[in-house]
């Protein structure tokens, strides 16, 4: 898959509104007015992400926050306004047009804020983040994970320039078994940000191989049907310039469903490796999304709402930042004999 086709798609998106891009939420319905109030009509308008990256939401002041992606820079205005004039915000994008479109805004916004902590960065996240190790709090992105080519490079880099204990928040689509070989192959499927989507699995999967722990999700709706994607990608009948399939790779097709999610991760603080010791502690998972998967590890995932033993090492973990937002960690009652945690036992 070139990334041409991709650039050309987003060029056209910047000049025009593609109203069949993705599928917009309306962010005056979502975030209260003040959230929104210094950003240009024209911004809030121009929307081609699919959800909303629920840390835009809760970000706090003096953070450093980097936005993948960021189109005419609606997400990267609201993080200024709540990360305030100590904090900074990042737009990276490969699209020399959708950064023209951007930095167009960024005075009016400035001036409305009253300081410009705003910088768009010319960049693929698939390739390098041109910004410095351990640097950044939040990385952001709605509906631009599916876009990168090369994956194991994106995330990569992203847990790179993440700081230890900060966290990535995106929201993008999912599916819940691989996508057929047909689909990953459609090279307008790619530009609109559905044959580069992984199933769950595979997106904990890679996450977890650069590094991240605590992967979540949070199914928002769904998104597309086999049948939309066969309408849109495909050719049934007669001639056309869409690709063809065969009656098997049809079926394959019509099997899938796309769902808009949040996916949330963290780049951990202490490192899990070495033996541990179960000593009488339990935790539970509150959420967000109904599982966490804390690390590969198989025996580390946690259902919301279930207790479930963890050793030591792990409770440490857990009752710090940024865990400790989504677990309590209950401490042994009275004297417990502790034992080695091993593969064939409950403790995490």
């Amino acid at each position: 898959m070139s990334k041409e086709a991709i650039l050309d798609t987003y060029s056209k998106a910047a000049q025009e509104t593609l109203k069949d891009l993705c599928c917009g939420v309306d962010y005056r319905e979502e975030f209260p007015p003040e959230d929104l109030g210094h950003i240009p009509d024209e911004v809030l308008e121009r929307n081609y992400g699919c959800g909303i990256p629920s840390e835009l939401k809760t970000l706090e002041p003096g953070k450093t926050v980097m936005d993948l992606g960021p189109g005419f820079g609606r997400d990267c205005f609201i993080a200024a306004r709540k990360v305030g004039a100590q904090g900074q915000v990042f737009g990276l994008d490969m699209n020399e047009e959708m950064l023209r479109q951007a930095r167009r805004f960024q005075p009016q916004v400035a001036e409305a804020l009253g300081y410009d902590n705003v910088r768009f960065v010319k960049g693929q996240f698939d390739v390098e983040i041109p910004l410095e190790a351990n640097s950044i709090d939040v990385i952001l992105s709605n509906c631009v994970n599916n876009l990168a080519t090369d994956k194991e490079t994106a995330y990569r880099e992203m847990f790179r320039v993440l700081r230890p204990g900060s966290k990535l928040s995106f929201a993008d689509i999912v599916s819940y078994q691989p996508l057929p070989l047909k689909l990953q192959q459609n090279e307008r499927a790619w530009a609109d940000c559905v044959a580069g989507v992984l199933s769950f699995q595979q997106l904990s999967e890679r996450l977890n191989q650069a590094g991240f722990h605590g992967v979540t999700l949070t199914p928002l709706y769904l998104w597309s049907t086999g049948e939309q994607i066969l309408h849109n990608y495909f050719d049934l009948e007669g001639e056309g310039s869409k690709g063809k399939l065969s009656a098997q790779e049809t079926n394959e097709v019509k099997e899938v469903r796309l769902y808009s999610v949040v996916i949330e991760s963290f780049k951990p603080v202490v490192d899990p490796k070495g033996e541990c010791y179960w000593k009488g502690q339990y935790a539970i998972f509150h959420g967000p999304g109904v599982s966490m998967q804390l690390d590969p590890d198989p025996d580390h995932v946690f259902q919301v709402g279930t207790l479930k033993e963890v050793c030591e090492k792990t409770a440490t973990i857990l009752s710090s930042a940024p865990f400790r937002s989504h677990f309590t960690v209950f401490e042994p009652q009275g004297e417990v004999e502790p034992r080695v945690c091993l593969p064939e036992q409950q403790c995490c």
